[in-house]
């Protein structure tokens, strides 16, 4: 399976990596996808180890494009998107360069002993020159989780930049992909998490968890307010109000409360996320 490295560049990812962090971390149980509750599966949460100082700069060699990449140093995770982020650059008057300090992020998702690699590719090659033709906004890149089969590298599925970054293993079967749990680039406490479900062949955005409130994680997609209407850190009446916004507003619709009538949304990319009533919005 390849990586579809177009993806760091798709607005529609864009608006899928949409974060917020801070505040207290929610105290109620963790509730899953299928309703498992991951509060003993917390106990046992395994952090992704970060590793720095990884030496990318065989990948722009000759030799290390070619087709004994692995043996040369540059592995195929690396190879699958490369093609692609020289072409962006050198289209854009740049040259693609390996960063100074590379880093990746080291996990076991299925206790099987050989480590996943995630990766921002992003923040480990600079289009010198030009550094804007690979940026992906203020929200920051995906990262790509990487599981090694043999001598090459398949794509397990991406996480946001908000939740890669000291994303934890849930406890699991051994053999089965277990939960993924991210949120707030690592730091702690946390006010939102973001839970990441192996669905047979992929890892899929499923769920957050925003102050002990569950919400199901549906496609991303622009919405507007049909009346005045706050924005509450809670799916209810009693919600606190972080902000009011007329009607006419625009918002991201992230997610559906899985206990009440309430949407999950975002106003802006640098506004506090939280719950607007269902029938407040309008596609």
């Amino acid at each position: 399976m390849k990586a579809l490295p177009i993806r760091f560049f798709l607005v529609a990812v864009c608006l899928a990596m949409l974060g917020a962090c801070g505040g207290d971390a929610g105290k109620a149980a963790r509730v899953g996808s299928s309703g498992e509750s991951d509060a003993e599966a917390e106990g046992t949460a395994i952090p992704a180890v970060l590793k720095k100082n990884i030496d990318l700069s065989a990948c722009l060699t000759e030799e290390g494009r070619d087709e004994d990449a692995v043996i040369s140093g540059c592995p195929t995770y690396v190879l699958q998107s490369l093609d692609y982020m020289i072409r962006e650059c050198t289209a854009g008057g740049g040259t693609l360069q390996a960063m100074p300090e590379s880093s990746i992020w080291s996990l076991d998702v299925d206790a099987d002993g050989s480590n996943e690699i995630l990766i921002d590719l992003n923040e480990n090659f600079t289009c010198y020159g030009a550094p804007s033709v690979l940026s992906c906004g203020s929200l920051g890149c995906p990262y790509f989780l990487y599981s090694q089969r043999q001598d090459s590298w398949v794509e397990l599925g991406a996480m946001n930049a908000d939740d890669a970054p000291g994303i934890e293993v849930l406890g699991g079967k051994p053999g089965t992909p277990a939960t993924l749990r991210g949120g707030c680039m690592g730091e702690r406490p946390c006010s939102e998490f973001t839970f990441y479900k192996w669905i047979g062949s992929a890892y899929e955005r499923s769920w957050i968890e925003y102050r002990g409130n569950i919400v199901d994680v549906i496609p991303s997609d622009l919405w507007r307010l049909s009346r005045e209407a706050p924005v509450l850190t809670a799916p209810s009446k009693d919600g606190q109000p972080i902000d009011v916004y007329p009607s006419g507003t625009a918002v991201v619709v992230i997610g559906t409360s899985r206990t009440a009538p309430y949407k999950y949304v975002s106003p802006c990319n640098a506004c506090r996320r939280g719950f607007v009533e269902a029938d407040a919005l309008t596609q």
